[in-house]
């Protein structure tokens, strides 16, 4: 399946969607580093980054609606240039010295400006799939390509962070920002105008094209409205990708200060390696799952499995049991992503999938902002083991939003068994005796 999935976008793609996707991973962890380390500021280094997650928490959904509307190509042009000048507009801000109320507004700028390169991938597999398979065949697909995109999410989010430091280290702590800027503007805008963006050209442009078919009397469906992207049935996958965000969050920071602690602050990056390699396993080995395991009851499933890691990470005392934690948790946490990724590819209403996919990858980041941010207060105050108490919570979350998404699919089901079916069409008329 994976080997028909990469002849029809050609294999070039797959490495071009990672190197799309990088520049974001590097920026909120290069955005920390050059401030930190120029200001001498963690305060203001932590305010510049939760900025980055709120320029994209405005952002993302608006970028994915407009693509959804124009086409990705545009959209993605647009927000690799800005992007770039955003990044180098920090860097050149930091090296000159500038007012902090610059600094802090190149911050938001990057965040606003985030291209949002994940969604976008995602759609164009989707629709893809949609466009080339059916029935048995489309869902197999579906499944495999959320899987691994949920895999290589993981990787580009263990590995943005090391590479980011590779090069702090190499060229100094500014220049990670220039690196990233560099990546986006070539990985994004190759991205932008790659052979399959014409599977996501945006409605108005498909409208479009089939005016003459449906001008010869073919039906053609217009996009839903946006206003059903606020639908509980949407919103519902979405609060759920928020819970995994602040796990996310309040994991890294938690296990920064736990490292500490133990005198290996500079091992944390490797050991939530081993939870984000874990995870990245497992979201792939999602394919081999059965259909009659249904996607509600992975929701299920898999936020219990990351919650029992969750309870050894608790306990854990010393590093000894923090290896087996981290590999539960991510044993869950993987194919939780992959999970509710599927969920919202089958609830997004039709013509808003990149609109669904962004607000998607933009509850991640919210999560992840607010949790880094509140947890960062906590474990300062507290200690390490109130950070892990944090994390138990953003998966009682998932599965308690999984427990939900379990009655609104029955509610539904119930709907549908109970609506009156169809009247039959009434006979012609026979001849009159």
């Amino acid at each position: 399946m994976f080997t028909s999935l990469g002849r029809m976008f050609g294999w070039g793609f797959l490495p071009l969607a990672l190197i799309a996707k990088l520049p974001f991973a590097m920026s909120v962890v290069a955005v920390m580093t050059a401030v930190s380390s120029t200001r001498e500021s963690f305060t203001l280094a932590g305010v510049t980054a939760a900025l980055v997650g709120v320029g994209t928490a405005i952002s993302g959904p608006v970028l994915g609606a407009s693509a959804d509307r124009w086409g990705q190509r545009i959209v993605l042009l647009i927000a690799a240039v800005a992007n770039t000048l955003a990044l180098f507009g920090l860097a050149a801000a930091l090296r000159a010295e500038a007012p902090t109320a610059l600094v802090l507004g190149a911050g938001l700028l990057i965040g606003l400006t985030a291209p949002q390169a994940s969604s976008m991938v995602r759609t164009r597999w989707l629709h893809a799939i949609r466009a080339e398979f059916t029935g048995h065949r489309a869902r197999k697909a579906t499944s495999t390509v959320l899987s691994y995109e949920s895999m290589t999410d993981e990787l580009v989010f263990v590995f943005g962070p090391v590479v980011t430091g590779f090069v702090a280290v190499l060229l100094g702590v500014v220049v990670p920002l220039e690196f990233a800027a560099a990546l986006t503007l070539l990985g994004v805008i190759a991205f932008a105008v790659h052979p399959s963006v014409r599977y996501a050209r945006g409605h108005l442009r498909d409208a479009r094209d089939h005016r003459a078919g449906a001008s010869a009397g073919e039906t053609v469906r217009p996009p839903d409205p946006i206003a059903w992207v606020r639908r509980p049935v949407v919103l519902l996958p979405v609060a759920g990708m928020t819970a995994i965000g602040l796990f996310f969050g309040s994991s890294l920071t938690s296990l920064t200060r736990f490292m500490q602690e133990f005198g290996q602050a500079d091992a944390t990056g490797i050991f939530y390696g081993i939870m984000g390699i874990g995870s990245a396993v497992c979201a792939l080995g999602v394919v081999l799952l059965p259909e009659r395991f249904t996607l509600t009851a992975r929701w299920l499933v898999f936020a219990g499995v990351a919650l029992t890691g969750a309870v050894l990470f608790v306990l854990t005392r010393d590093i000894g049991l923090l290896v087996p934690a981290l590999l539960v948790m991510g044993a869950g946490i993987g194919p939780s992503l992959v999970t509710l990724y599927s969920i919202a590819s089958e609830v997004a209403p039709f013509g808003r999938t990149t609109t669904v996919m962004a607000m998607m990858s933009t509850g991640v980041v919210v999560g992840q902002s607010a949790a880094s941010a509140l947890t960062g207060a906590v474990v300062d105050v507290a200690g390490y083991r109130e950070g892990f108490w944090l994390s138990f919570a953003s998966l009682t979350l998932l599965l308690v939003l999984g427990a939900v998404q379990v009655l609104l699919t029955r509610r539904r089901a119930a709907r549908v068994s109970a609506a009156p079916a169809a009247a039959p069409a009434p006979a012609p008329p026979g001849p009159t005796p």
